[in-house]
């Protein structure tokens, strides 16, 4: 009995034997076939390889392995040819006569062949890419965030000869042709010639020999990009032979406008003077870090660094920039300047700038950028001196925060706003003046000598600043507490003509009191009205109404007065203020410019004295001359009215 159980077990050991014999047998008999994996079988895989998910023919002549039994053969493919996908045109992207590699057979069958011998002749292959920056050496132009660290193509040895390439770049502008060649004496050099931005270019391409090294050993190269449009030289190492997609390296660049350079590197920057950069650089995957920024752009000079990465298919930007010295008009083109300075001819200078803050090309960009200019320069008489702050970006909102301007004295401190969110750019700004002399800003030589502070905040929506202050709504305040006034210009604010002749001709440089001056201006659809405009000095008050029309910068206020003490005779005329907010024109009851340090003529004096007095007498007055001038003066309260403007 005990033999009959035994019997089974026996039997299902046997089974078991057998099935792992069996399992070996075939695992054998995969190797050996793998080993000897015919060439035929090898063409079929490649053939895919090579197509890819493209839709582009695809033809071999023959392949062919070295050795009968190998698991990394030596493949020689033959007679390759793959044509152009059909949006790059007719023709082909590449001929090939012959191209031998060493591969892992099982790699290759599983389509992630990494060859590390290869032996190329006769290659012919165009490279083309559109404008929409389409490739026709990529599958598709999807964009890849997953950051793999891939080294390159693992390459341990490479020979290139008879070879030819072409590079016609449509977005870029550059269509280059010419040889290639990779040998173990001399090392890798592609020169080509042709074209960039429509003027003759050269480009040269040149790296370390690949004759038995470390596949991922650090692989040294230098390339020259020489045109009229752009000189640019670049000197580093690639983490990897051939890889591109991680390197560091030193890179110089000079060109026209910076403009030039951004048709390489696509970071989507602006027309500008002359520039002459340096930097050192890393790339990793699709990430770029800028160190040691340093150069001129026009006679702007600049340092910082940069990191920009590529996330979610979105930019975002952390960089540090200082500039030594910075002239806005260096960043702007010659192209630029000129329809600048076409524009002052036709409408006249402006003190709002018409810069351009419509960046939505810049919609899926992030970051910030913290910037430092130790001294602003300008053609033109300027109060501005330094400026400091950051520029943040956030889904179409740009915001300058925590900025600082330095003025020729006091400073200009706030933000500034830029919603691309919706329609046309909403600008917005909160800006708080301290510290700065009215002499500075306004130009009045010692006139009125005081100490300013004042308020913006408007918002309106344009593509320029210019555009959108034009509409702006909101307010602008200047106001100032204490500081003099010239007795003579302080009278004729009271409208006092017995004053007024008695220091013209007693002592025209005399000066009195300011108690406060408050301009404060309520903005409506770029409309500023006076809320209040007005000026206390110790011997007259004047009050102003009217308006300032942004939308051409037109001024239109009148400035009535009186005197706080006795005036035998007064101006019938207010004070008048027109022109420009460039070239404002003050007429002061005939007597002249109130900014004229010179005395009025005495034909100007008896003048205004005739009408004055025909006024007094009865002699062509009428209400409106009556109502000229304030015939009851209250002196303001001062910290009350200066309170409320900086609000």
């Amino acid at each position: 009995m005990n033999g009959m159980a035994e019997r089974p077990t026996l039997f299902a050991h046997r089974r078991t034997r057998n099935v792992i014999a069996a399992i070996v047998a075939i695992v054998v008999l995969l190797i050996l076939f793998l080993g000897a994996v015919p060439a035929s079988l090898l063409r079929t895989v490649i053939s895919i390889e090579l197509q890819g998910t493209s839709d582009r023919t695809v033809e071999i002549g023959t392949v062919t392995r070295d050795s009968v039994f190998s698991y990394s053969p030596v493949i020689t493919v033959h007679n390759v040819r793959i044509a152009q996908p059909a949006w790059a045109g007719k023709g082909d992207f590449l001929t090939l006569k012959s191209i031998s590699a060493r591969v892992g057979v099982l790699h290759v069958i599983m389509g992630n062949a990494r060859p590390d011998r290869v032996m190329i002749d006769g290659l012919d292959i165009s490279l083309v890419r559109n404008k929409d920056g389409r490739a026709n050496w990529k599958d598709d132009d999807s964009d890849d965030d997953n950051g793999e660290n891939d080294r390159g193509p693992g390459l341990t040895d490479l020979d290139i000869i008879n070879s030819h390439f072409s590079f016609t770049d449509h977005k870029r502008a550059l269509s280059v042709e010419g040889p290639i060649s990779v040998n173990s004496k001399t090392g890798l050099r592609a020169e080509a010639s042709g074209t960039f931005m429509k003027t003759k270019a050269s480009l040269v391409f040149t790296g370390g020999a690949i004759a038995g090294i470390d596949p991922d050993a650090d692989y040294p190269f230098e390339m020259s990009l020489q045109s009229p449009a752009l000189q640019m030289s670049a000197k580093g190492k690639m983490q990897g032979v051939l890889n591109t997609d991680r390197f560091t390296a030193s890179l110089s660049a000079k060109a026209p406008t910076l403009k030039n350079l951004d048709q390489i590197i696509e970071a989507g920057l602006f027309g500008t003077q002359p520039i002459d950069l340096r930097a050192n650089i890393r790339h990793e995957d699709k990430d770029w870090f800028v160190q040691k920024l340093s150069g001129t752009i026009g006679r702007s000079k600049l340092s910082g660094k940069a990191d920009v990465l590529k996330r979610e298919g979105r930019t975002k930007i952390d960089a540090k920039i200082n500039a030594a010295t910075l002239d806005f008009d260096d960043l702007a083109d010659d192209e630029g300047l000129a329809k600048a300075a076409a524009l002052t001819r036709r409408i006249g200078p402006r003190v709002i700038p018409n810069t351009r803050i419509n960046l939505s090309k810049m919609g899926a960009t992030d970051g910030q950028i913290d910037f430092t200019v130790d001294r602003l320069l300008s053609r033109r008489e300027t109060v501005f001196r330094r400026l400091k702050g950051r520029l943040s970006m956030d889904h179409r909102v740009i915001k300058i925060t925590n900025l600082v301007v330095g003025l020729k004295s006091g400073q200009m401190t706030g933000s500034v706003q830029v919603d691309h969110r919706g329609g046309a750019p909403k600008l917005s700004t909160d800006l708080t003046v301290t510290g700065a002399s009215l002499q500075d800003l306004i130009g009045n030589g010692d006139i009125v000598t005081a100490n300013v502070r004042g308020r913006i905040k408007l918002s309106g929506s344009g593509d320029t600043v210019r555009a959108a202050l034009e509409k702006a709504n909101g307010k602008a305040a200047m106001v100032a507490s204490g500081g003099s006034i010239r007795a003579t210009v302080a009278h004729v604010l009271g409208q006092n003509l017995s004053g007024t002749v008695a220091k013209i001709i007693d002592d025209p440089q005399a000066r009195v009191p300011l108690r406060c001056l408050v301009a404060n201006f309520k903005a409506n659809n770029g409309v500023l009205t006076p809320d209040p405009l007005a000026v206390d000095t110790e011997i007259s008050i004047g009050r102003g109404e009217g308006r300032i029309k942004l939308d051409g910068e037109t001024i239109s206020l009148v400035l009535r007065g009186g005197a706080k003490g006795k005036s035998a005779l007064h101006i019938v005329d207010p004070i008048k203020i027109s022109g420009t907010l460039n070239a404002p024109e003050v007429s002061v009851a005939g007597l002249g410019k109130a900014d004229d340090a010179e005395k009025p003529s005495l034909g100007d004096v008896l003048k205004v004295a005739t009408k004055s007095i025909g006024s007094a007498l009865g002699i062509g007055s009428s209400k409106k001359q009556d109502e000229a001038f304030i015939q009851k003066p209250k002196s303001l309260n001062c910290g009350a009215v200066v309170a409320a403007a900086m609000r």
